[in-house]
């Protein structure tokens, strides 16, 4: 049924279509719409017989149900003639249509419905969203559209699929309140670009594309490409007042649609704000005294971080590269002893030293500054799944967590490793929204990327998998396809410095610390059999057999190679005798408990005046204080967490949303049960980007519920 009160304005803009343009014309006067019909028809200027076709269709349907108005210009490309068009338009909505045959005007109904309901005020017909296979006219154009969408997803944190779609579609008022520069191809990012900027959804459907080859008219280069990353790279930090001002005076709800966005902005900052100035206040003693900020294992990053500046060698054993040995020393022993971290914590340390002159304090601050960076993608992953305010729930949570308060300042790879992985998980999120498999490739490289910063999370690609197999978007033969993609990526991240470590003596491993964790797994195992609960003694009795055994064939042993895979060859075949009651000790409650406890000992150990669980003596009323607020904090976030994961099991199970189900158990859990049985507070920490990010849609959801109750009852909350 054609509804009269609204009209669907169609911009055509046309340039050398004398073989199309005929039938185009017919078929989008013949196009089934909910809504009157406006065709604006923009010749650009065109040398062939496309005006006189035009001019002779126009004849013909002056009696036809549309309005039709036909005008003409000099050449000035794409983005003039649709300007052009914009410009001359009268229709609640506006659509673009090109004069090639390559997109179906039977698909405007579903592009304008959204606009019509209120729901969005942009909608791109995307090719990407439901027709994986679909034909392209070459290679290049195909991947050049992805680059470009995934460029724009990127900059702006959008998630769309087809940014350079013919089919954009917009509320009428809004675009033709719209400056757009851009008199060529370029018009298109940056009418996305400032669309993103002003905080308006750009709402997907799918729509069917017949492609043209180049020989048959297709008029985009490879230029154009260029010109279109550059113009939605310069519209990411252009100014836009005067645009805002503009759209903000042609309509009342457009003006607070954007006042929410800027709202929204300022909102994110001052949490950003919050995280940082937190972090930095329980950081402030270790600016005067880093000690404070150390542990055991920091000295062994600060030389591999020296090593780096002084010799450029990423490989520095700890302590022999340092430490100078009695002379006679067997080999092995050394070997024994010395550790190999994996790479890049290091790097970020020798970088922080390099512009800082090795000031230990910049590198304090630096960490507090990553901590509170973190909030970024667990507000944008919030955003994805629920909106704006699950996001900023679920940074406020990130923000006030202690454990992420304590590790932040610290001299330990936890931090910088978080960010990554919540990064790391933001695209994964992306990809399981869309399905847009750029977003894939990046997950998957800050996935080697992480592991490069603890090893720990190479094992990250078999959620993901699992996570792919289960993917109903995703026909089989694209499973496949993503998982083999998937696990090539992830080699070439980490097979180089793997390799170099092989050829360096030091095995076929990332570092050697695994080998250790492995180690302390294993006696925590043996204490649990006999009944104990200290793992020390089993692990000073390993250590002692070990270098026997390396004593007994000291040219055998004289690279930690060897060592290692002796040790790890024993560890599992323990492991193999108990297999059972390793896994319930691995992902048993005392596992939990540990690792999901607040980090209070590193917590008010920052600030000096907390060790060994005792408050120390001194200032015994302020840290009292500051003990009472601190706990009482965390008592609350606690109290907000627990339900929020609560309302979101239940939430997820109602609406059948199995995968996300899947999703979170598969990802927050593999980081919450990844350390074994040794595990402690920090190891959480890449864990709690996915529990606040489901605690806060949890809660938001459970408030909305509240709300409506509230409503039906006549209380306005």
């Amino acid at each position: 049924m054609v509804s009269t009160s609204k009209k669907l304005s169609v911009i055509i803009p046309v340039y050398n279509e004398e073989g199309t343009v005929t039938a185009l014309l017919d078929k989008v006067v013949q196009a089934v719409i909910s809504t009157s019909l406006e065709i604006i028809i923009v010749n650009d200027g065109s040398t062939d017989g496309s005006p006189a076709l035009i001019e002779k269709w126009v004849q013909e349907h002056r009696k036809s149900r549309a309005e039709i108005l036909y005008l003409t210009k000099k050449n000035g490309g794409k983005g003039s003639a649709v300007k052009t068009g914009i410009k001359a338009s009268t229709g609640d909505v506006v659509i673009i249509q090109d004069a090639d045959l390559e997109y179906d005007p039977g698909d405007y109904e579903k592009c304008i419905r959204p606009i019509l309901d209120g729901e969005c005020r942009v909608v791109y017909g995307s090719r990407e969203e439901e027709n994986r296979n679909r034909l392209y006219s070459s290679p290049s154009f195909y991947l050049g559209g992805l680059l470009l969408t995934f460029w724009i997803n990127l900059l702006y944190h959008s998630n769309l699929t087809d940014e350079p779609t013919c089919y954009k579609t917009f509320d009428g008022p809004l675009i033709r309140s719209m400056l757009i520069e851009g008199d060529k191809f370029e018009w298109e990012p940056e009418i996305t670009a400032k669309l993103l900027r002003m905080g308006f959804e750009i709402r997907e459907v799918p729509v069917s594309y017949n492609p043209r080859k180049i020989n048959e008219g297709k008029k985009i280069k490879w230029h154009d490409g260029i010109q279109g990353l550059w113009t939605a790279f310069r519209w990411r930090f252009a100014r836009l007042g005067t645009i805002r001002r503009e759209v903000s005076a042609s309509s009342g709800e457009l003006a607070a649609a954007i006042r929410s966005k800027k709202r929204m902005t300022a909102l994110l900052f001052s949490v950003f704000v919050l995280a940082f100035v937190i972090r930095l206040l329980f950081a402030l003693p270790g600016l005067s005294n880093p000690d404070l900020q150390m542990r055991p294992e920091s000295d062994s990053f600060l030389a591999s971080a020296k090593q780096i500046l002084k010799h450029g060698t990423f490989r520095a054993r700890y302590p022999s590269s340092i430490a100078i040995f009695p002379s006679g020393t067997p080999a092995y022993k050394i070997a024994s002893l010395d550790q190999v971290r994996a790479p890049l914590y290091p790097a970020w340390l020798a970088g922080l030293f390099a512009v800082s002159g090795g000031s230990l304090a910049f590198c304090i601050v630096m960490g507090c500054l990553l901590g509170a960076a973190i909030i970024f993608p667990v507000y944008f992953s919030g955003r994805l799944f629920g909106s704006d305010y699950a996001g900023l729930i679920a940074g406020l949570l990130f923000a006030l967590n202690p454990t992420a308060i304590a590790l932040s300042p610290m001299f330990l790879p936890d931090t910088l490793f978080a960010l990554i992985v919540a990064f790391q998980g933001y695209f994964f999120l992306r990809f399981i929204k869309s399905a847009f498999g750029m977003n894939l490739v990046c997950a998957i490289l800050l996935a080697g990327i992480a592991a490069l910063i603890r090893p720990a999370n190479a094992l990250w690609i078999l959620p993901c998998i699992i996570v792919i197999l289960f993917f109903h978007k995703l026909r089989a033969s694209l499973k496949f396809n993503y998982i083999v993609i998937s696990m090539l990526l992830f080699a070439a991240v980490i097979f180089p410095w793997i390799l170099g470590n092989h050829l360096a003596g030091i095995g076929w491993r990332i570092d050697t610390i695994s080998s250790e964790v492995l180690l302390k797994n294993v006696s925590t195992l043996e204490a649990d059999l006999d009944g104990k609960s200290d793992p020390a003694p089993y692990i000073r009795k390993h250590r002692l057999e070990e270098r026997r055994f390396y004593g007994t064939a000291p040219e055998k042993y004289a690279q930690p190679a060897p060592q290692l895979a002796h040790r790890d060859e024993k560890m599992r075949r323990i492991l193999l005798e108990h297999p059972f009651r390793y896994l319930k000790l691995h992902f048993g409650t005392d596992s939990l408990r540990r690792v999901t406890a607040p980090d209070f000992n590193a917590l008010f150990g920052n600030l000096g005046f907390w060790k060994s669980g005792k408050i120390q003596p001194d200032s015994f009323q302020t840290q009292q204080i500051t003990t009472l607020i601190v706990v009482t904090v965390t008592a609350i976030l606690y109290m907000c967490c627990a339900p929020g994961l609560g309302w979101f099991l239940l939430t997820s199970l109602d609406r059948r949303h199995f995968l996300y189900l899947l999703l979170w158990f598969l990802l927050a859990g593999y980081y919450i049960f990844m350390p074994g049985p040794i595990a402690i507070p920090r190891y959480l920490l890449p864990a709690l980007p996915f529990l606040c990010t489901a605690s806060a849609y949890g809660l938001l959801q459970f408030w909305r519920i509240i709300r409506k109750k509230s409503l039906l009852c006549g209380l306005d909350l």
